[in-house]
């Protein structure tokens, strides 16, 4: 597979992950109305998650301009898991107050993402007026810090009320460090005496 076809798949699979889960966490769709116990559909979306983290994986290992992107990812996770907690402070905890919904939760995570979408967005146009079409070219740190951004969303749209995108979070960079440490280190048998 091309990279340009991971890419669409990874910014396909984002949107529509993230569409499932938002719509699971807000009682939309795909949500049974009388669930049986024995029914396996509430599985779909967690598998569809983990096969999304291993391609994006497989894209941020191969990827020459890893160290944006990666980074791009991990902060707009840790930014969208504050939020949360700041809405969590402000409303108080799901839990036990009934002021905390979770339509204005998924609001508050998302919104910082979205604004640095825009800022790196902003950021980009003075690029391009300086360097003609810089935006557009692969390895350009605003395109790069995009896909981060936009591979990112699942694990935001999934971070209240419980914080899961911060917890899938680490066991995901984990598996990338291994991954590129992999495919960059040299074995042992092929090293010289």
């Amino acid at each position: 597979m091309t990279n340009a076809r991971l890419l669409i798949g990874i910014i396909l699979g984002s949107i529509i992950l993230s569409s499932m889960i938002a719509s699971s966490q807000l009682g939309i769709a795909f949500v049974d109305s009388e669930p049986d116990e024995d029914e396996q559909s509430e599985l779909i979306w967690p598998l569809i998650l983990v096969v999304y983290l291993l391609v994006v994986i497989r894209y941020f290992v191969a990827n020459e301009g890893r160290k944006y992107t990666v980074s791009a990812f991990s902060s707009s996770v840790i930014i969208a898991t504050v939020a949360g907690g700041i809405y969590d402070h402000q409303v108080g905890g799901w839990f036990w107050n009934d002021d905390w919904v979770m339509a204005d939760a998924l609001l508050a995570s998302i919104e910082p993402i979205i604004f640095l979408f825009f800022l790196n967005e902003f950021v980009g146009i003075p690029l391009r007026m300086r360097g003609g079409t810089g935006n557009s070219e692969k390895s350009h740190p605003t395109s790069l810090v995009r896909i981060g951004l936009i591979a990112s969303f699942p694990l935001v749209v999934m971070t209240p009320p419980f914080a899961f995108g911060l917890i899938i979070l680490f066991p995901t960079l984990a598996i990338f460090f291994v991954s590129y440490w992999a495919s960059t280190d040299t074995p042992l048998s092929l090293k010289g005496n």
